[in-house]
């Protein structure tokens, strides 16, 4: 397994679209944490938990990309024969990626966090003062990004086709997540990754379990259609 991760952390840290597109993730944040750490008219509402909307979600896209991109590039570039032979096992290559691809995410969701408080502190804005809101929002957005980046290892694994991986997780996080709470009144706190973004346990869990779930599909597809 060691072998199979540092060849897996090769692969990843030389590819210019991962630090890209965390780098593009940490600049939204720090973009919408300016936004409202401009604004003095808040009222009851801080600007650092405010700065987390619609941008996490699409910094969680970015980081999907990454993990999107751990098979999309192979099945694109015809080099998944290559990962066979050298690792062989269709379980330690999953795994291996799922690992390297988590801790990528989690530097991205750390970048996230602490770019949206540079961008709050530049617009003149204060930080929240007390650890509750602010902590839920900051765990909101490390699971979102390590769970989006898993996800997306998955369905890079199952779907072959980068452009398609990202589509599906696009449409789900941004369109159908919505639609789902707005016209079917489906609670948002039961959304995979809606429900991850706030902290909440239920859409948490559903978010874990779907990425794992899917990771196994990606397993047993690569050792069966792959093979």
């Amino acid at each position: 397994m060691k072998n199979a991760l540092a060849y897996e952390w090769v692969r990843a840290r030389s590819l210019r679209s991962t630090w890209l597109l965390l780098a593009a993730a940490g600049v939204l944040q720090f973009a919408s944490g300016l936004y409202w750490g401009l604004k003095r008219d808040l009222g009851d509402l801080d600007a650092f938990t405010s700065a987390f909307g619609l941008t996490d979600r699409l910094g969680a896209l970015l980081v999907a990309a990454v993990g999107v991109a751990a098979f999309g590039l192979d099945h694109q570039h015809g080099t998944l024969a290559t990962t066979r032979l050298v690792l062989r096992s269709p379980v330690r290559i999953v795994a291996a990626r799922a690992l390297v691809t988590a801790g990528l995410a989690l530097l991205g969701g750390v970048l996230m966090v602490v770019l949206t408080a540079a961008g709050v502190r530049t617009g003149g804005g204060a930080l929240p003062a007390g650890a509750g809101a602010a902590g839920r929002a900051v765990a909101g957005v490390l699971l979102l990004t390590v769970l989006s980046g898993l996800t997306g290892v998955a369905l890079g694994g199952l779907l072959r086709h980068p452009g398609l991986a990202v589509g599906v997780f696009a449409v789900w996080t941004l369109v159908a997540e919505t639609t789902l709470a707005v016209l079917a009144e489906v609670p948002v706190t039961v959304l995979p990754f809606s429900g991850t973004a706030l902290c909440a346990l239920p859409g948490t869990l559903v978010c874990a379990a779907s990425a794992a779930v899917a990771l196994g599909a990606a397993t047993f597809t690569l050792a069966r259609r792959d093979g």
